[in-house]
């Protein structure tokens, strides 16, 4: 499976959300579900936190909760293998 493919997937799902983003945001939401449930369909084998922090996104999409969404998609990309994490560097 590549995962690269699915971290994509999300990165598309959060630019569809964010919030200054303009547009309307109940549409934006909607294409953002779409995207994430072909992401879902098309990645077979997708860490199951991962799955279930896409799946509680979804749910808060579907009430237009945008930034929780945006929180549990985030996170949900940190649940993919291979993922580099952005370390802060010190000051």
């Amino acid at each position: 499976m590549n995962h690269r493919s699915l971290d994509h997937a999300l990165r598309d799902a959060l630019a569809l959300v964010r919030v200054t983003s303009g547009g309307d945001p109940v549409l934006k939401a909607e294409q953002a579900r779409k995207c994430l449930a072909r992401a879902v369909h098309d990645f077979p084998g997708t860490p199951s936190r991962a799955l279930a922090l896409i799946a509680a996104a979804d749910e808060h999409l579907e009430y237009g909760e945008l930034m929780e969404a945006r929180t549990l998609l985030t996170a949900a990309r940190g649940h993919l293998p291979n993922r580099r994490t952005a370390v802060a560097a010190r000051a």
